[in-house]
């Protein structure tokens, strides 16, 4: 008799009574037996991994704590459950920001086609002469003309006024 479990040959001792007669987190999570913690009935039990609750629905005693089960992989402060939610909200976080770069995406292949046109291209302008200057040009966006408007103190008269006093003086 080893442990209080009766056997008929010292090593047929099975895996689940070395578990069982484990009686904390710590030292059932570690053992070389692969068990694993259930927190609310205090018993260790046979587990490889962290997820075996999701194959096994008999896992832990209590069928409460199926996934409160705890193993070595992350130790006696991550269950089941948190793993799973850790997962679920990595994922869901991932898959947001795709779907908004998807729709910022759409959006401006959008504007290209039934907007406004490209945000930036080549300008040619032809001076009196005859002349061609050109250069290149690109549509301001939100944050530059909150920046002008806001920090600047630049007003859309006041932008206009300069354009019409430099074609006054030019012409």
């Amino acid at each position: 008799m080893s442990l209080g479990i009766p056997t008929s040959h010292p090593q047929a001792m099975n895996r689940e009574a070395r578990c069982w007669a484990i009686q904390d987190c710590y030292s059932c999570t570690h053992s070389t037996y692969g068990c694993g913690w259930c927190p609310l009935s205090s018993t260790c039990v046979p587990a490889r991994s962290i997820l075996s609750p999701i194959t096994s629905g008999s896992t832990c005693p209590l069928q409460d704590e199926r996934f409160e089960l705890r193993t070595r992989a992350f130790g006696c402060a991550c269950s089941t459950t948190t793993l799973l939610s850790i997962i679920v909200t990595v994922l869901a976080t991932v898959a947001a920001c795709l779907l908004l770069f998807g729709i910022a995406l759409a959006i401006k292949r959008l504007n290209q086609v039934f907007g406004a046109g490209s945000w930036h291209g080549w300008e040619i302008e032809v001076k009196d002469d005859g002349t061609r200057h050109g250069r290149p040009w690109r549509r301001s966006n939100g944050f530059m003309s909150f920046w002008r408007y806001s920090i600047l103190k630049v007003t859309p008269a006041s932008e206009q006024e300069r354009v019409t006093e430099r074609s006054r003086l030019l012409g």
